[in-house]
């Protein structure tokens, strides 16, 4: 097994490829599927060639080698060594130094919002590898924030550096949107011209299948019962990245309340939001997974407002309005996936 990165929710549906094999064109391409274990969920890959070109060991392998850079559940990773007390710095491979180099860039894109340091605040409301029993008092969480922040981090060369004792790191929010585009990557180092990954929810997709408009991904929201999952809208993905941050799945009741697992680094508590989930769309996975994490602490017409501002980047925003009644919203460029 691989990690438990459950951050990213599971908010999408791939419902592609559904009797292409019916419609294959004379070039003979075949629809090919891998699909396992990774990170605490399940990998998928689909993709159309003459031939098998892929292996499912060589996928097993590339999703080994960021687990042992990245993975908080795996003692004998680098970032579990970085996160021992007594350790004050360490070599950073290329998988960790990329997903670091992207971290602060988004830490000061969201003016702090995006912060890998939340790692102690993280494990202190029960969503991390070291989850506390309870629920924390106000207090414990000031102490706690006193590990958060990340001026407390530098980068020299190859070697990631704390300048606090005590700073630990947690990268769950943008490395399962990096191991989609690794494998991506690896796919069109293949040749492989139409493809889909997808890691726990976090997409991405290049070319259409066979006789299709592309990849269609369907987006889910919550009944207003708050029971079963509804099919809201599908998008087709010719090319780009789609992932997805949500809070009606992975919770906490904390004073009657229910409080998603997405944590503000400078308040300390949970977003108080009526954000149901925000599905970002753009060129990579890995700037995609890192976005929806950030958008989820804004207002619903914020998050579109600050996506427009953004090169490349799409929304579509779930939410319960001021009559409780769940709405949907989203940027023009979303919408335009909807059309065949």
């Amino acid at each position: 097994m691989g990690l438990r990165w459950n951050l990213c929710l599971l908010f999408f549906v791939t419902i592609c490829c559904i009797d292409v094999q019916a419609q294959i064109p004379s070039t003979k391409l075949h629809k090919i599927r891998l699909e396992g274990p990774a990170q605490g969920t399940q990998f998928h890959i689909t993709y159309f060639a003459s031939d098998s070109l892929v292996r499912r060991s060589e996928v097993d392998s590339i999703l080994t080698a960021i687990d042992l850079s990245m993975s908080i559940y795996r003692k004998d990773s680098r970032i579990s060594k970085f996160n021992t007390d007594t350790v004050m710095s360490i070599v950073m491979d290329s998988h960790m130094a990329k997903v670091i180099k992207a971290s602060f860039k988004y830490h000061k894109l969201s003016k702090g919002q995006f912060d890998i340091t939340i790692a102690p605040l993280v494990n202190l409301w029960g969503f991390g590898a070291n989850k506390s029993p309870v629920a924390p008092d106000s207090a414990t969480v000031l102490k706690a924030k006193e590990l958060v922040g990340m001026h407390y981090l530098k980068v020299s060369g190859n070697r990631l550096i704390k300048k606090k004792k005590g700073i630990k790191i947690d990268v769950n929010g943008i490395a399962q949107g990096y191991t989609v585009d690794v494998l991506a990557d690896y796919l069109g180092r293949k040749g492989i011209a139409n493809y889909m990954v997808e890691v726990g929810g976090e997409i991405r997709a290049l070319g259409t299948p066979p006789g299709g408009q592309g990849f269609s991904i369907g987006i889910v929201q919550p009944d207003d019962a708050g029971g079963e999952e509804l099919m809201t809208a599908v998008a087709q993905l010719k090319e780009g990245a789609l992932t997805t941050a949500g809070s009606f799945e992975k919770f906490i009741k904390y004073k009657g309340k229910k409080l998603g697992h997405h944590i503000d680094p400078v308040s300390g508590f949970p977003y108080m939001t009526d954000i149901l989930s925000v599905s970002v769309y753009t060129k990579t996975a890995m700037e995609a997974d890192a976005l929806d994490n950030y958008f989820m602490g804004m207002e619903p017409e914020q998050i579109k407002t600050k996506a427009k501002k953004l090169k490349g980047v799409e929304v579509f925003v779930i939410f319960k309005n001021k009559n409780q009644s769940i709405e949907a919203i989203y940027s023009d460029g979303f919408g335009k996936l909807f059309k065949n």
